[in-house]
């Protein structure tokens, strides 16, 4: 009832008061957001704009913040009086943690918890004041608001690609804008080690460059190289500078120091730390590489010594070790490491990384820190006082957090920012994997079936920008923006707005905020979009938009050339031969062109039954089997089904009785994301109950693996056909993801005749 009797004091009476969250522009949503209904708007005064603010209750260093904000935002300044003060503030007692209230009427009023909640005060008056008809006015209204999350995260890797002390600053700074509060920095890598240690200079002077960077995708064949220097590293110095600036803005950064693999750039400084001793460059190569940390002694105490600079350097609790996408092919083969199992009567070398974590948990929280690492450390076993970053799913931050383990969840599904964020061809080259805007707002944290009792060791959430195909810092910002902002929102907010209202908020309000600031944000999400639709007679691909544009359509190899309405559909007929239709289509508003290739045949819209069901996060439906969209790599989660079963059964209606010469199958390989090829394929006459092998490998024979677009022969005249298509059931040693169910994705299905 208190809320309720000031917000009448406010705004006059509980009539004039409009209780809703559709139209605020604050991002992230506010757990209360109210206006009245009339009167809204009231300009600021003053032009030059100049504010006065009571400082009394105001620490120093949100003085700074404020003049800083208002300056760089919209070019205001403020100066510091107590005679009608057009900002003050409050200190508030017994109040939740990082909460705060903005109440804009006359004048402005911030209450506040802590400092930190007074900082996300500002920021949301940052984004309150607009500017109309060149003046700066702000909406009349109350606030009252506080986070969901703990954690909330980005995450930047500059070991791949080297970003600038400046360039790292602007990340920061837009985070602030969205109440991020954990900056997660990849400092080391097989690429390039990027953090100046003193004990051991040869891994700035060595590890932090690299001779060659391969080009194109690394799965591109053949691959070639840029014969080019390349590297960079910050030092201590630098290190203190940006870890001072973050904290001004109230964000703790954590850093990473990978071990025991990723540690190539490492190792080429001190190749006796490795199993074997040899002597290897940076690796200018992108993937998962054989030669990590040997668990000798030696290594041990070699990373240690690291890590003592390290926490000198970062205040925050945490330290991440990495602990990921570790080989044990050099492990296995190594005397110093196989006495160590033997000694400490360890069951084989995944409880010898569970030692070797161990070692270093313990090191840490003797000196005041804890450790937290990717969810490959619960293999072996998890070291007592360690948090764990999930990013293989949810499945590893659940039993973490089963285990009475602290847990942020990052899962590649949604918080991969390396993947593409639009289907078009016209996406600039990124790792694959496909993460839309409205798939990172779908994230949560907590999945759905976890225990309350599970649930609290879920700090929060973060995203991940692995900077492989990254060069520089345009593009840094064009992967971020806005899928960070549809994050802040997930990791916030109590109960986040639907979509649609997010999505218009964003439209309305924070584009143009992201453009005064000049980041260099996607407009994917803008861009026109098709869906694929069965017709008696094959397909029709539609162009959907969310305006009611026009675009300009070209489709070959008719010639065809129309402006058409969004929404409208063009059909493509089954062709008895092989044939490439193609349909390009520019935007009317955005600009952008797109083209579509459809590899037309035979099977093009057959009815398709998926006896075996893929994968929900790849289950993109059964005409994905036969719209004649090839998918490529680097690959896109919605071009494919994806399965993680070792046998899978599929079933093609042909629709009248054909003959067939025989069939095409389109499989991905990408075994360093734990996508193999299968290992046979059978083809079954299905009519009825009876059904007759035509084409299959015998289980007891030597099978070699399936090329993509394989072709399997026959000659049958048919009406229904069965596939059943066998993969391993468990990743072999020495690759990634081994000893894990392999994943098998389908594309197209072809028959020839």
């Amino acid at each position: 009832m208190k809320k309720l009797f000031l917000l009448i004091a406010l705004f006059g009476s509980l009539s004039s008061i409009s209780f809703t969250q559709k139209n605020c522009p604050v991002i992230p949503t506010p757990v209360t957001y109210v206006t009245p209904n009339l009167d809204s708007e009231s300009a600021l005064p003053g032009i030059p704009l100049s504010l006065g603010v009571d400082t009394t209750n105001l620490p120093k260093n949100l003085y700074n913040q404020l003049s800083y904000l208002l300056d760089i935002n919209h070019q205001m300044r403020v100066f510091v009086t107590k005679e009608n003060p057009m900002i003050q503030f409050k200190k508030l007692k017994n109040a939740i943690e990082d909460s705060y209230t903005l109440s804009v009427t006359k004048t402005i009023l911030i209450s506040y918890s802590s400092e930190r909640s007074c900082f996300y005060a500002l920021q949301s008056l940052m984004q309150l004041i607009e500017n109309k008809n060149n003046e700066p006015t702000i909406t009349k209204c109350y606030i009252s608001d506080y986070p969901n999350f703990k954690w909330r995260g980005l995450h930047l890797d500059v070991a791949r690609h080297f970003f600038t002390v400046e360039e790292v600053k602007r990340y920061i700074d837009l985070m602030a804008l969205y109440k991020f509060n954990t900056f997660h920095w990849h400092l080391t890598d097989d690429q390039g080690w990027r953090i100046e240690i003193k004990k051991y200079p040869k891994l700035t002077e060595i590890g932090a460059w690299r001779d060659s960077t391969v080009e194109n995708h690394y799965t591109t064949s053949p691959r070639t190289y840029e014969k080019k220097r390349y590297g960079g590293f910050y030092t201590q110095e630098e290190i203190k500078e940006v870890v001072k600036y973050a904290a001004e803005r109230y964000i703790t950064i954590v850093p990473e120091i990978e071990m025991p693999g990723h540690a190539r750039a490492a190792l080429a400084a001190y190749p006796e730390l490795s199993c074997t001793g040899k002597q290897q460059g940076v690796e200018g190569l992108w993937g998962v590489f054989d030669d990590i940390f040997c668990a000798k002694e030696e290594s041990i105490q070699f990373l240690q010594a690291i890590l003592s600079e390290v926490i000198t350097l970062f205040p925050s609790q945490f330290v991440h070790i990495g602990g990921d996408e570790a080989p044990k092919n050099r492990w296995k083969k190594c005397e110093k490491c196989q006495r160590i199992i033997q000694e400490k009567k360890l069951k084989d070398e995944h409880e010898l990384q569970s030692y070797f974590v161990q070692r270093m948990d313990k090191f840490l929280v003797a000196n005041g820190k804890k450790l937290i690492g990717w969810d490959e450390i619960l293999e072996g076993g998890l070291s007592p006082n360690a948090a764990v970053m999930s990013w293989r799913g949810f499945e590893g931050g659940a039993e973490a957090a089963k285990q009475g383990h602290e847990v942020v969840m990052s899962p590649g599904s949604h918080c991969y920012f390396d993947h593409y964020q639009g289907r078009g061809k016209a996406e600039p080259l990124a790792f694959g994997g496909y993460t839309s805007l409205e798939k990172v707002y779908d994230f949560n944290p907590i999945p759905k079936d976890m225990k309350p009792e599970q649930a609290a060791y879920i700090l929060g959430g973060q995203a991940n920008l692995w900077t492989e195909y990254i060069a520089d810092f345009q593009k840094v910002e064009y992967m971020v923006y806005p899928r960070a902002i549809a994050l802040s929102q997930v990791l916030w907010c109590q109960n986040k707005p639907n979509f649609e209202t997010f999505e218009n908020n964003l439209i309305n309000y924070h584009l143009p905020l992201l453009e005064k600031r000049k980041v260099n944000y996607s407009k994917t999400f803008l861009a026109a979009s098709t869906q694929v639709t069965r017709t008696n007679e094959g397909i029709a691909v539609q162009i959907n938009s969310k305006r009611n544009e026009e675009f300009k359509v070209k489709k070959t190899p008719e010639n065809f050339v129309n402006n058409l309405k969004a929404n409208s559909s063009i059909a493509i007929n089954r062709s008895q031969k092989p044939q490439e239709d193609a349909i390009e289509f520019t935007s009317g508003e955005t600009q952008i062109t797109e083209k579509i290739i459809i590899k037309n045949s035979p099977t093009l819209g057959l009815p398709v039954k998926l006896i075996t069901l893929p994968n929900q996060r790849y289950n993109n439906g059964d005409l994905t089997l036969v719209d004649g969209n090839y998918g490529a790599l680097p690959w896109k989660g919605n071009e494919w089904l994806g399965y993680d079963t070792s046998e899978i059964i599929i079933e093609i209606d042909l629709l009248k009785p054909q003959k067939i010469k025989g069939l095409e199958l389109s499989f991905l390989k990408d075994e360093g994301s734990w996508i193999h090829l299968p290992t046979s394929i059978t083809v079954s006459k299905s009519e009825g109950k009876k059904s007759k092998t035509i084409f299959g490998n015998k289980t007891n024979s030597q099978v070699s693996f399936i090329e993509s677009n394989q072709f399997v022969p026959f000659s049958r005249k048919v009406s229904k056909l069965r596939i059943t298509i066998h993969s391993k059931t468990i990743i072999d040693p020495g690759l990634a993801g081994e000893g894990h169910q392999p994943w098998t994705f389908i594309d197209e299905i072809r028959i020839v005749k």
